[in-house]
Formats: structure tokens, sequence, C-alpha cells
């Protein structure tokens, strides 16, 4: 409540607290921000995270990790999948408090002051634009594989423009969209884990063993505890996009409940799926 000063006789004006300008201007600020429909689902919400973290990070940008690290890479993405699920549990409490989809550069805005807020939106912005053109290059690199004598530069701006069609549709209509999109690159590697996981094991073939993990010059950490620490710079760009789930807060239904455990959910989900897939790639091939 406000509290009250009383001047001569007459008049009472109203002292604020710094906590209570905060809060009005808290509440201005999620109200400018408000506006959007609520549509997104939790399973969506879920599947846009897993989608938005699932990428080059764990297609490509491995390899480059496990030059770095090699068998020792699982270390290094355990590292960055506890280092990312720290974020997410802080992250989880902000999004319920204020939902919006203007997210962490709300939040900036709202404790700090409104450049803060400024830095941290155009920041965002700015690693979203170098990502996506990341995967737009990746994807069109992926589809020389089945169409070699097609150049890189006309399948990336394919995908764009195909990216940009879905991202201008309604929120449910979005949500579906990447749901099944998403559970594409999931079931991929489920599938992979577990022909992996059997040819190593040798159910149903010559099992390969484990000889890769520790038998190759340099053994486990052929490059010592600086090859892990800079593969764990990969892994954390790898994780990129775990946030995204506490962008939609502005657009999910009962984002009190949705939003928190959508984020442990698929922080749990992402590090299983990254360290058992990288697992099974430095146990299946040589890392060197």
């Amino acid at each position: 409540m406000f509290a009250y000063r009383r001047v001569h006789h007459d008049y009472v004006i109203p002292q604020i607290s710094a906590t209570e300008i905060s809060t009005l201007n808290g509440s201005a600020i999620l109200r400018r921000e408000a506006g959007l429909h609520k549509d997104l689902k939790r399973s969506q919400v879920i599947m846009i995270g897993l989608g938005g973290a699932i990428g080059t990070g764990l297609f490509m940008g491995s390899g480059l990790a496990i030059g770095y690290a090699g068998p020792a890479v699982i270390l290094s993405f355990a590292i960055a999948g506890f280092a990312a699920a720290v974020m997410v549990f802080s992250l989880s409490e902000m999004a319920v408090v204020h939902p919006s989809a203007g997210s962490f550069g709300t939040y900036a805005e709202i404790y700090l002051n409104p450049w803060a807020g400024t830095v941290v939106r155009y920041t965002y912005w700015m690693a979203q634009v170098i990502a996506v053109g990341a995967e737009a290059v990746a994807a069109g690199v992926y589809m020389t594989y089945w169409f070699p004598g097609t150049p890189v530069w006309l399948w990336s701006l394919a995908f764009a423009f195909t990216l940009l069609y879905f991202n201008s549709r309604s929120v449910n209509h979005f949500g579906t969209i990447e749901y099944w999109f998403a559970l594409i690159k999931v079931i991929a590697i489920v599938v992979f884990i577990i022909i992996g996981a059997a040819a190593i094991l040798g159910i149903g073939t010559e099992p390969i063993g484990f000889h890769n993990l520790t038998g190759l010059p340099g053994g486990f950490m052929p490059k010592g505890f600086g090859g892990v620490w800079m593969a764990v710079i990969v892994g954390v760009l790898s994780f990129n996009g775990i946030e995204v789930i506490a962008v939609t807060s502005g657009e999910t239904k009962d984002p009190v409940r949705t939003i928190p455990a959508a984020l442990r959910t698929m922080a749990l989900r992402l590090f299983l799926f990254y360290v058992l897939a990288l697992g099974i790639v430095v146990t299946f091939v040589p890392w060197t």
C-alpha cells in the first residue's frame, strides 16, 4: 500500500516507495507487451524448444567439438548441459512472473532500465540472425549430398523462404507445424541412438565394442582439459535455442504451469539426446 505523509493540516500527499514504482513500471511494460493470442499448448511449446536446440550443433557442429576434445566430448556436453539447466530453472521463474513475448528483454527493462532492455533485445536479435543464417547454410550443404550438382545458396534461399512462410502463419498453425517438424528430429535421434547402441553391443551383428573410447592414441582425453573446455564452448552454442520456450510465454495457454514444466522436461531430454548421441558417435567412429 502507499504510505501517506500529512502536509500542513489539510492535504495528504502519497509517498511511493522504490519497490512500488518498480511494480507500477513493470505492469505498464507488460501491458505494452500484451495483445498476442495465447494458443500454444504444452506439447507444442516443448517441441518448439527441442526443435530450436536440436540443430546443426548436434548434426554438424559436433564434428568440431570432437576434434577439440576427442572422446571426452561427452564430458564437454555434459558440462554445457548443466549450465543450460541452471539457466533454464532461473528463466522459468522469470517467465512465470512476467509471461511476455519480450522475455529476457522485458526482464532487463523492468529490473534494470530501458537501455538494458534495448541492449538485450537487439543482442538476441543479432544472435538469432546469425543462427538462422547458419542453419540455412547448413541445410543447403546437407542437400548437396543428395543433389551434388546444385549450388548451396539455392537451397539455403529456398529453406529461408519456407521458414519465413511458416513463421507468418497464425500462432496455432505455427505451433502445429513446429511440433511435427521437431518430432522428425527427435525420432531421427532416438532411432540413431537405438541402432548405434545395438551395433556397439553386438545385438544382431558383430559388436564394435568400446575400443574407440580409450584405445586410440591419447586415450579418452587426448588433448587434456584444454580440449574439453574448448568443446564446452561448442556445446554451449549447441544448446542455443533452449531459451525460446520463455519467448513463447506470451502466446502460451496457462504459462504459470506450462512454461516451468516444459523448460525442465526439455532440459532433461536435451541432455540425454546430446550426451547419448555423441557417446554413440565417438564409440562407433574413431575420433581421429
